[in-house]
Formats: C-alpha cells, sequence, structure tokens
C-alpha cells in the first residue's frame, strides 16, 4: 500500500478525552475510498481510560481523589489503561471499504500486529505476535480455583491480560490492541508502552492493599516498556517514523 493511501495526522499531545473524540469524529466522517487515517497521541495530564462496559467500581475511590487522576471511558472494548508520557497510541481509522477491514474481527488485528512486531525488529527489539490459542490458554485460567482470583484482578487492567495478535516480548505484553467497528468504518488502536511502571495503576485498581501489591507484580510480569527492553529511552517519534515506513511499504494489502 502505496504512502498517498494514507492519511497522518501529527502527533497531537493533548488531554485524553479529545483524543477521544477526535477518534470519533475521524470515524463518524469517513466515507468509502477515504485512505486509511493515522492519528498518533500522547495524553497529558495523565489519566485513566476504562474500556467501554467496565465500571467505576473497579477502582479505588480514595487513590482518585487523592491523586486527582482524570477518569475516561473510550468506545472500544477491554479493559484499564493507564494514559500519559509513558503511552504512545495510535488509531488506523479505516473505511468500510477498505481492504484492511475483514470479515473475522479477530484476524482483522493480524496485519496491525505484524506491522508492529517489524517497527520494535527496526528498533532492535525481538518480538512476536500472539498468536489466538495462546490467548485461549491464558484465558483457561479464569477458569481454574488456582489462579482464578489472581486472574481476575489482573484483567482489570489491559496490560494485565493478552489477546489474538497483540506484541509481546517472551511473555509480556508491550504492545495491547483494541478495535472500534462501526457501520461506515473500523478504528484500530494500539498503546505501545514506552515505559511501563505499575505503582500508579496497582494503587487505582487495588481495592485493598493486599490487591495492590498483587497488581504490581503481576503487572510487572505481564508487560514491559520499549525503554527497558532497549536499555535506553525510545522517543515517540522514533516509533512514530519506523511504523510508518513499515506500512508505508506494505505492498501485500494494495
Amino acid at each position: 500500500m502505496s504512502m498517498n493511501k494514507w492519511r497522518v495526522l501529527p502527533l497531537t499531545i493533548a488531554d485524553q478525552q479529545q483524543h477521544i473524540d477526535c477518534s470519533e469524529m475521524l470515524l463518524k466522517t469517513i466515507e468509502p475510498g477515504y485512505p486509511a487515517t493515522l492519528y498518533w497521541s500522547i495524553a497529558e495530564p495523565e489519566g485513566l481510560v476504562l474500556g467501554f462496559s467496565q465500571k467505576e467500581e473497579v477502582l479505588n475511590q480514595e487513590v482518585v481523589v487523592q491523586q486527582q487522576i482524570p477518569i475516561y471511558h473510550r468506545r472500544a472494548g477491554g479493559t484499564a489503561v493507564l494514559v500519559g508520557p509513558h503511552l504512545l497510541s495510535l488509531d488506523v481509522v479505516l473505511p468500510a471499504d477498505h481492504p484492511l477491514i475483514l470479515v473475522d474481527i479477530v484476524k482483522s488485528y493480524q496485519w496491525f500486529g505484524e506491522a508492529w512486531v517489524e517497527t520494535l525488529e527496526h528498533l532492535g527489539i525481538e518480538a512476536r505476535l500472539v498468536l489466538p490459542q495462546e490467548a485461549r490458554e491464558q484465558r483457561m485460567l479464569l477458569k481454574q480455583p488456582e489462579t482464578q482470583v489472581r486472574e481476575e484482578l489482573l484483567r482489570r487492567a489491559c496490560y494485565g491480560s493478552i489477546s489474538p495478535y497483540e506484541v509481546v516480548v517472551g511473555q509480556r505484553k508491550v504492545v495491547g490492541l483494541d478495535m472500534i467497528r462501526r457501520k461506515v468504518g473500523s478504528v484500530l488502536q494500539a498503546g505501545v508502552l514506552l515505559h511501563w511502571e505499575t505503582g500508579t495503576l496497582a494503587k487505582l485498581l487495588g481495592r485493598a492493599r493486599e490487591e495492590q501489591a498483587l497488581l504490581e507484580e503481576g503487572l510487572l510480569e505481564r508487560a514491559v516498556g520499549l525503554d527497558r527492553l532497549a536499555g535506553h529511552t525510545i522517543n515517540a517519534t522514533d516509533v512514530i517514523t519506523t511504523f510508518e515506513e513499515v506500512v508505508f511499504s506494505m505492498d501485500k494489502v494494495g
């Protein structure tokens, strides 16, 4: 797919609600034949975004008030994501007739995950895709008495579990994915961990000290930031440039 089939918006650093509204507006106004649109964003100030069906009851309200953390609700599924300077987000907005939208919803993530694996490879990080079977096996831990409580707790956070075609290094998630699908088109969303610090998230999602301790430890096992993997800070601009080079050179999809 050549570059003229992509419309690229510059990186926007703003309040997370602005990003949610912009993504919604891009999807609402897209029409058949439009190019795929890349919308890059970083949230400022730091905030917590809950998944579409996730209720605020999962939060430790005392910590929310103490830390004055704004709470947002996204239109995609999944669970809580802490947004801020540590997380680079990308929305790919596709019109309904776009070849990258497949009938099989899960399979629609595959090209996106593959592009991220290749991007990280160019940045010196050896990553891999989560295959559907691996994601299913982790979900089975929810049904086993000895792992159920821990899994339910970790799944309050997006980076506490894996889904098909997300991107991991070893067993730890680096790029989380989700999707909004409407009649007019789809938005594929990626969140790339530039840095992974679990303290704030554990406090927000743990209603008791024991839960907070378990979350802090468990989330470190489940996800990792690019800085830790590379041994140095990888800035958002480098990630953006590399990803765009990868997708612009994809000729297998158009």
